[in-house]
């Protein structure tokens, strides 16, 4: 191999290994979005149950004698 296709293996070599790196990075933040959209529809479903089962025990305690 001559000196000029060595350097071309290096350079390819290495930005074969940064665009790897940046690949990550975007797939660390696309999971991290995706989780925090999970999370807060986490919690937005808890507090509608949480809502629903006072709801329900204010029904209950409040019940009119038949």
């Amino acid at each position: 191999m001559t000196p000029n296709e060595i350097q071309m293996l290096f350079v390819g070599v290495a930005l074969g290994a940064q665009g790897v790196s940046l690949l990550n990075v975007f797939w660390d933040v696309r999971d991290a979005r995706r989780d925090a959209r999970r999370a807060q529809a986490a919690a937005k479903s808890a507090a509608g149950d949480q809502y629903l089962n006072s709801l329900r025990l204010y029904r209950l305690q409040h019940r009119s004698p038949a």
